[in-house]
């Protein structure tokens, strides 16, 4: 499988994930990059995480990258020379905030698979940047995803789980949380409802 200088992060995410699979390893899209998958028109991340769902070692990682054309390079991520993106694997388990996930969804195109966080968990894994670090991209990530979204964000879990990490974290302020949900509303808004 090649990939084009063309390609987007969403092309680079789909070759990815197929790649690893063909060896075995799930990887699970995460952070900004599964946001830029669920709402590319609002926000662009540079680079592809996963988080890689067995641990697969360098020996089984690198050659399936090196077949699309990605080096790792010496802090540890994976650049190609004609594609902007770089790709990186952080550590796991696949987590958002004291959640760890078990189920993500599985997209598929043209003979490619993609594993990505849910809609929801999108929201959640932004969302923790805004609270543990007041990341103002992260927070418009999260409320982009939801409002692209939005049947299937679920607005319960979600408001459960942030008072959970209030109630877990305390340096985390709860008036984040109503913050979000003023700019996921204004955002739903229409021009008429202006």
């Amino acid at each position: 499988m090649s990939l084009s200088a063309e390609a987007s992060l969403v092309d680079v995410a789909f070759a990815v994930c197929t790649a690893l699979d063909a060896v075995g390893e799930t990887a699970v899209l995460t952070g900004g990059s599964a946001a830029t998958f669920y709402a590319p028109d609002s926000y662009q991340s540079r680079d592809a995480d996963f988080i890689l769902r067995f641990g697969a070692s360098r020996k089984i990682v690198d050659p399936a990258m090196s077949a699309l054309g990605y080096e790792r390079t010496p802090a540890g991520m994976y650049e190609h020379a004609q594609i902007a993106y770089t790709v990186e694997f952080p550590p796991g388990p696949l987590r958002v905030g004291r959640d760890l996930i078990a189920t993500w969804r599985t997209a598929r195109r043209q003979g490619e698979l993609l594993q990505v966080l849910t809609p929801t968990d999108s929201v959640r894994d932004r969302f923790i940047a805004y609270f543990a670090w007041s990341d103002y991209s992260a927070l418009a990530a999260a409320v982009s995803v939801a409002v692209a979204r939005y049947d299937e964000f679920d607005r319960a879990q979600f408001e459960k789980w942030a008072r959970d990490e209030v109630r877990g974290d305390s340096t985390y302020d709860a008036n984040k949380i109503g913050l979000f949900f003023h700019a996921l509303e204004l955002s739903l808004r229409t021009p008429a409802d202006s």
